[in-house]
């Protein structure tokens, strides 16, 4: 036990050593790493395996559900555009290098690349929404902006415009069964960033985002970190991230590689992929399973690859004896038939095997600390994560009690509005009755008035009839006074006949005794004649008097029908200004009922 714990000291102290070597690669603004780290890096986090397409291909160990620019991330504007910020200490180089692609078996596969991203997707807009989408392998920026490029509707996420730079965006995103509408209404954003001949996917601008949370957006300067495998993380208005130059290297290749094909072939049920309502997920288990397989011993599905550590481009690797694989054309070294010198090579080809197999070890115990210092490093940020989801839960929790008190607070106004409706529906039903009541008395009014009119009709035809009457009356009052003068003149004529007869009767008084009683009879007679011409002017005159009141009774029928006629007007009048208050009343009634 004491002696591996020293030698596991030696290790340590190697290893520091190492780590404190001047020619060990760091990724600092003007150094470049071999595509050898992609390998190394990522081979704890997940499995490689040999795609007959894309070659090897990384499938990582995630949680059931992952997602790629979906999963334990959130969007950040940096002066690249839109960035994506991922949890995963992996992050760094899975989501800004390379391309991601669904495979029906083996779920999402991650295809390296060598060109570093804000992120490598492809973005839509419309109907309130933003849509972000992996772009797949051999896919440019120019060709995914085109009409002829599609991408399964699986591959989309959706979020609402307001909560795109949200920490917490995934509490956001879109149920799958309602992405495929929203993708179908949406148009390409094709807004891009030049920098050094590069050009990056922006996504939406800075100005529009403003404009769709109207909230000031924080826009993060990208901060190169030299800190291999750490996670992204924000220092005040910086984005610190690793993001290395990768050069290929032609002899970078992971440490073990699961033949795809082989793989599927003896396990067709054990898929990692999964769908989940049309969504595509992963399954964890089958995940599990596969990395299993590869860190076991199974040749016909795992191929081991002698890995040398990994070193920049134009720097070769050490080779030491016994590396298989010898390229075509190099002369291979005849064998030697001196049987010292043969014991000679075979004690050097042991001591080389030895130093080999300590490397090896050494080399194992490396790879298990930086393995034991990312698990730490996991397991400090998931503590961390922990906390800022306690928080955020906290905060969820706070923002939850205010939303509900805004809720209730809502429903308390919107009773108060309901109760108010009801109210003004009331007051307008009231005030409905009461227009129909006001129409009911006016059309009363109106029968009222037609009658009116037609009993003043009828009152003036009786006038035109009485006037009728009086001036027949008074034509025959004119005809009685002319016959009553004719017979005054008759009696005049008569008197002065009396006078000539008495004139002759003095002169004859024995004529006058004998015609004194024909002239009595005929002066009771004229008297008789006389009173009745008096009683005939009486009557005339009592006829005219009646023509007069006849006169009067039309003209006071003329005066209410004129009085009828203004009062028809009058009562028109308060109608129309009943209305028109109603109107008024019904149009504010209106207007309450609209107010928010």
């Amino acid at each position: 036990m004491k002696i591996i714990k020293k030698i596991g000291g030696l290790f340590l102290v190697a290893f520091l050593i190492m780590l404190a070597a001047p020619n060990k690669v760091r990724a600092q603004q003007g150094e470049y790493v071999s595509d050898q780290q992609f390998y190394d890096e990522l081979d704890p986090y997940g499995t490689w395996v040999d795609d007959p397409t894309y070659g090897n291909v990384w499938i990582p160990d995630a949680e059931d559900g992952f997602r790629p620019y979906a999963t334990r991330g959130h969007w950040v504007m940096t002066d690249y555009g839109n960035t994506w910020v991922s949890d995963y200490p992996w992050g760094w180089a899975t989501f800004h290098y390379g391309r991601w692609r669904y495979d029906d078996y083996y779920g999402w596969e991650w295809i390296p690349g060598h060109e570093w991203a804000p992120a490598w997707v492809s973005w839509r807009r419309g109907g309130g929404y933003y849509g972000w989408a992996p772009l797949t392998p051999g896919i440019s920026i120019n060709i995914s902006f085109g009409n002829s490029y599609r991408v399964p509707d699986y591959y989309w996420v959706c979020a609402p415009q307001a909560y795109i730079n949200r920490p917490n965006i995934y509490n956001y995103y879109v149920p799958h069964t309602r992405v495929v509408n929203i993708i179908h209404n949406t148009t390409v954003i094709n807004n891009t960033y030049v920098y050094n001949n590069r050009t990056y996917v922006t996504g939406p601008r800075v100005n529009e985002v403003r404009n769709v949370t109207r909230q000031n957006v924080q826009v993060y300067r990208v901060n190169n970190s030299n800190q291999p495998g750490g996670r992204t993380s924000i220092t005040n208005n910086r984005l610190n991230i690793y993001r290395p130059e990768i050069r290929k290297a032609p002899d970078a290749r992971p440490a073990r590689v699961v033949n795809a094909a082989e793989y599927r072939k003896e396990n067709p049920n054990n898929g990692i992929a999964h769908r989940v309502g049309g969504q595509a997920t992963v399954n964890r288990n089958n995940a599990a399973r596969l990395a299993e397989i590869a860190k076991s011993n199974n040749n016909r599905l795992v191929r081991v690859n002698n890995n040398q550590p990994a070193a920049r481009p134009g720097q070769p690797a050490n080779q030491g004896p016994g590396q298989p694989n010898a390229r075509p054309g190099q002369r291979t070294q005849q064998p030697n038939t001196n049987p010292a010198e043969q014991q000679r090579q075979q004690q050097q080809l042991q001591r080389q095997q030895q130093t080999q197999q300590a490397q090896r070890q050494q080399q194992e115990a490396q790879r298990q600390q930086q393995q034991g210092q990312r698990q730490q490093q996991t397991v400090q940020q998931q503590q961390q994560q922990a906390q800022r989801q306690q928080l955020e839960v906290k905060q969820q929790q706070e923002q939850a009690r205010r939303q509900q008190q805004g809720v209730q607070q809502q429903r308390d106004q919107a009773q108060r509005q309901q109760q108010e409706v009801q109210q003004q529906r009331q007051q307008a039903q009231r005030q409905q009755q009461e227009v129909k009541q006001q129409q009911q008395q006016a059309q009363r009014q109106q029968q009222e008035v037609q009658q009116q009119r037609q009993q003043a009709q009828r009152q003036q035809q009786e006038v035109q009839q009485q006037r009728d009457q009086a001036q027949r009356q008074q034509q025959e009052v004119q005809q009685q006074r002319q016959q009553a003068q004719r017979q005054q003149q008759d009696v005049q004529r008569q008197q002065q006949q009396v006078q000539r007869q008495q004139q002759q009767a003095q002169q004859q008084q024995a004529a006058q005794r004998q015609q004194q009683q024909a002239q009595q009879q005929a002066a009771q007679r004229q008297q008789q004649q006389q009173q009745a011409a008096q009683r005939q002017q009486q009557q005339a005159q009592q006829q005219q008097q009646a023509a007069q009141r006849q006169q009067q009774a039309a003209q006071r029928q003329q005066q209410q029908q004129q009085q009828a006629q203004r009062q028809q007007q009058a009562a028109q009048q308060r109608q129309q200004q009943e209305a028109q208050r109603q109107q008024q009343q019904q149009q504010e009634g209106e207007g309450h009922r609209t107010k928010p």
